[in-house]
């Protein structure tokens, strides 16, 4: 069989074979880690690449085929697939509350959202925003409180908000 030149949307598919590979085709995926945990490394990205190349070069001879190529993604699809298959199995359990193996009209609407049970006030929000009392909200009131907590955010008041800027923002930002 012939070797070819693998196109870089395969590589990426077969970089991602040996850890779906480990995975149980229900499992959920995992969340990604946060920047600040670990840093990505270039030998963590060789190790990874060699780790791929591997899995995919099913006769173990240094080089990937066409053959070999088609088989991983058509495995990476599959799996995607059978994850897929297994959110919407998950949905579906869900929705059906009287555990009928069928959904009711009923059922697949009680899913869907409501009103919310808090009507707007206008006046509250006029009362918070008007800082000069006159019953009405001007433009820089409107503009105030965001542009505090830009402001508190722009720790180097260079009037823009850095990658690392933000980063700390979220760092800072209490989880739900």
């Amino acid at each position: 069989m012939p070797k070819v030149s693998v196109s870089l949307a395969v590589v990426a598919a077969l970089a991602a074979a040996p850890a779906m590979a480990n995975a149980a085709p229900t499992a959920a995926p995992k969340p990604a880690a946060p920047a600040a945990q670990q840093a990505p490394t270039r030998a963590a990205l060789l190790n990874g690449l060699g780790a791929s190349f591997k899995a995919v070069d099913a006769n173990g001879d240094g080089s990937i085929s066409a053959a070999e190529a088609q088989a991983a993604e058509a495995k990476v699809l599959q799996q995607r697939l059978a994850r897929a298959r297994a959110n919407v199995e998950a949905e579906f359990t869900k929705l059906d509350t009287n555990k009928d193996g069928q959904l009711t009209k009923a059922e697949f609407m009680a899913a869907a959202p409501t009103a919310p049970s808090v009507q707007p006030n206008g006046a509250a929000i006029v009362t918070q925003l008007d800082t000069n009392k006159d019953g009405k909200i001007s433009l820089d009131e409107y503009r105030a409180p965001r542009l505090a907590v830009f402001d508190k955010l722009d720790t180097n008041h260079d009037g823009t908000l850095s990658p690392t800027e933000r980063q700390a923002a979220q760092a800072a930002r209490p989880r739900r």
